[in-house]
């Protein structure tokens, strides 16, 4: 008797859940919500990828912080891969407009050295910089070239801000749209086949062996690439001709968006 009403109440749970659009998970729930970022990189990013800081400042600055200080105290390393890398993908980029928030940024020589080399905010337990973000953890634990189209340091040239969170399962999708986007951005990279050259983005030249783990430089390229002309002549695989743009390091600001800058002698602890 007690197991026909169980199996009732099953039914009629299935039930209602299928009434609402709703499905019953199967998948394992996520140990990190990133559902607060999601909603400011939604609200304050535009389709271009720039940043209205300054009213994400004064309107979201609570929202925010509560979102850092989450991450401050999360404990990833047992987590499955992918929500790993999406975590420290999240956290490098809530990072950079932390630092930005508090006055630093990419757009002088010695601004990158304070930005990348220096300045540190807790994440994970730890007291951090950006660079060990990148470097020693996201490019070392998990050899992924495609985080390189999803961290944005604040700077023009950089990859477009995504207009959401990273999350462990969408991630190969996310990544793989954060890629085609950025390689065939003419403001980014530029094929001429007939002329038999590619002007690319600094970033390929910085980080050229992270893409040819599995390849050359420009087999990893063909992949992305959406014209099927120039598809094919990367395929190919002839003499290429490759130069490399300038970088843009001004802020990737929306217009009258720049942040308030904090007072003089108040430093914000990170």
């Amino acid at each position: 008797m007690m197991r026909a009403i169980t199996t009732v109440r099953t039914i009629a749970l299935c039930f209602l859940f299928t009434g609402l659009g709703v499905a019953p998970s199967s998948s394992e729930p996520s140990h990190f919500d990133h559902s607060a970022w999601d909603q400011l990189l939604s609200s304050y990013v535009d389709s271009e990828g720039r940043v209205a800081y300054r009213d994400a400042q004064q309107t979201d600055r609570a929202r925010f912080d509560a979102y850092v200080e989450a991450l401050a105290s999360a404990e990833p390393d047992a987590w499955p891969e992918r929500e790993q890398l999406a975590f420290w993908v999240n956290a490098y980029n809530a990072g950079i407009f932390l630092a930005v928030f508090q006055g630093f940024s990419a757009e002088s020589l010695l601004g990158r050295g304070k930005l990348f080399k220096f300045w540190k905010f807790e994440v994970a337990g730890k007291r951090r910089t950006l660079d060990e973000i990148e470097h020693k953890i996201l490019r070392k634990r998990f050899t992924e070239p495609r985080i390189h189209f999803a961290l944005v340091c604040a700077s023009t040239s950089c990859p477009q801000l995504r207009r959401e969170a990273y999350v462990a399962e969408r991630l190969d999708a996310q990544l793989d749209e954060a890629a085609r986007l950025f390689i065939n951005d003419p403001k980014r990279n530029r094929f001429d086949v007939e002329r038999g050259k590619a002007q690319l983005s600094k970033i390929f030249d910085w980080f050229k062996k992270d893409f040819e783990r599995d390849g050359t430089l420009v087999q990893f390229l063909a992949r992305y690439v959406d014209d099927e002309s120039t598809r094919d002549w990367l395929r190919a695989g002839g003499d290429i001709d490759i130069d490399h743009l300038d970088y843009d390091w001004s802020l990737n600001v929306q217009p009258e968006q720049r942040p308030l800058r904090p007072k003089r002698g108040a430093l914000e602890r990170p």
